[in-house]
C-alpha cells in the first residue's frame, strides 16, 4: 500500500504538479487547496506527510501547522512548508538595487516572530522548508528522507 502525502497550496497547478511528481514516484497524493481543507484531510485520510503552502487562505500554513502539533495523533506528523519567501526577497531585492533600503527585512522579521512563538509554545519547526518554484525531483527527494519509499 503506497504512502499517503497530503499536498496543501491554494494554487491548484501546484498540487496537480506535485501530486503528479508524487504519484510517478510510488505515492499516493491527496490534495487540499487550503488549510481549513488540509485540517479535514489531515483527520479523513491519515497521511504520512504534508506538503503545506505558507501562504494560504482560510487558514495559513503556520495556523495548519501549529493545529496539527496540538493534537497529539499528529504531533509528530512530518511536515514540509511550501514557501515563496526567497523568491519574493529576490524579487525585492532587484527592485531596490539602487537603494539602501531593505523593504523585505518586515517580511523577514514577521517569519521570524512567528517562528519564535511556536519555540514558545513548546512547538517545534517543521520538518523542512522548500522554497518556491518547486523542483519536484528534490521534492520526493525530501519525502523520501523522512516517510521512505
Amino acid at each position: 500500500m503506497p504512502k499517503k502525502v497530503l499536498v496543501v497550496d491554494d494554487d491548484e497547478n501546484t498540487v496537480r504538479f506535485l501530486s503528479a511528481a508524487l504519484e510517478e514516484n510510488g505515492y499516493e497524493p491527496i490534495g487540499a487547496s487550503n488549510g481549513q481543507e488540509g485540517l479535514e484531510k489531515v483527520h479523513s485520510e491519515n497521511p504520512d506527510l504534508v506538503l503545506l503552502d505558507v501562504m494560504m487562505p482560510k487558514k495559513t500554513g503556520f495556523v495548519l501547522f501549529r493545529q496539527l502539533r496540538r493534537e497529539e495523533q499528529y504531533k509528530d506528523l512530518p511536515v514540509i512548508m511550501l514557501t515563496g519567501v526567497a523568491e519574493v526577497l529576490e524579487d525585492l531585492d532587484a527592485q531596490s538595487e539602487d537603494t539602501h533600503e531593505r523593504p523585505y527585512d518586515s517580511l523577514r522579521e514577521a517569519l521570524r516572530k512567528t517562528i519564535r512563538k511556536m519555540k514558545d509554545e513548546g512547538l517545534i519547526k517543521p520538518d523542512m522548508f522548500i522554497d518556491k518554484p518547486i523542483d519536484p525531483e528534490v521534492v520526493v527527494a525530501k519525502v523520501r528522507d523522512l516517510i521512505g519509499s
